[in-house]
């Protein structure tokens, strides 16, 4: 049977919450060890503004190709991260579209490929396990995995086949099995809400992914605040 056909990623910047309201400032700074400069903008007032603010900064870092910038964005999330057990919330379930990943020096050399390569990056999570969509030019690659989770934040996951197309039609199948003494491989859930997921796998691989179907907003506001406070995302200019 053919592979389904993707969809195109979703746009990377969200639409903000109705009412939404910001209020930012830009100010200069230099990075350390750096003679380039990044702008840092100061959201004021409760956590949804910043965790909005926090979320646009690494989208734009994405768009501009500043790998550097998203680092330091994801780092900010994982300690904003407003879902509670993650690995095992509902909000995990849906399909997510890749939108960056740093590939670990030790992981799969055709998920390396695959990453750099791919047009399409899908990936669809249910209550029955994980399939991920690649799709390269003609050829499309569909892998499919049992997951669990084992904790809060960790998400067990076991591949368990992998399809190869070519023009829609499957030329090779191959079953997975788990080599002796080798455990499932796992990642951990460092960010959820509605619209991002940001996880790291067990080999060290970093991997953002979008909601499919989110659409872009106008980029202008942020939560309405909830409490008092300022707080501050890098976004590298």
């Amino acid at each position: 049977a053919g592979m389904p056909a993707l969809a195109s990623p979703a746009p990377l910047l969200s639409r903000a919450p109705p009412r939404a309201r910001r209020h930012a400032r830009l100010a200069r700074c230099t990075a350390s060890g750096e003679s380039s400069s990044a702008s840092v903008r100061v959201f004021k007032g409760g956590s949804a503004e910043v965790l909005f603010g926090a979320k646009q900064n690494l989208l734009g870092c994405i768009e501009r190709g500043d790998d550097e910038g998203v680092e330091l964005a994801v780092k900010e999330l994982a300690g904003l991260n407003p879902t509670p057990a993650p690995a095992r919330s509902e909000k995990l379930l849906g399909s997510w579209q890749l939108a960056w990943s740093r590939q670990a020096s030790s992981s799969n050399p055709f998920q390396r490929a695959f990453a750099k390569w791919s047009t399409k990056n899908l990936q669809i999570l249910s209550a029955d396990g994980l399939e991920n969509f690649i799709e390269l030019g003609p050829m499309t690659v569909s892998a499919r995995a049992p997951i669990r989770a084992v904790s809060d934040e960790r998400t067990e996951v076991s591949i368990s086949t992998i399809d190869i197309a070519l023009f829609g039609n499957v030329v090779r199948r191959m079953e997975m099995t788990p080599k002796p003494g080798r455990g499932a491989g796992w990642v951990e859930q460092t960010f959820l809400d509605d619209e991002m997921r940001i996880s790291v796998g067990n080999k060290g691989s970093v991997f953002v992914h979008v909601r499919e179907g989110e659409r872009d907003g106008d980029g202008d506001g942020a939560a309405e605040s909830t409490s008092g406070g300022e707080s501050t995302a890098l976004a590298r200019r």
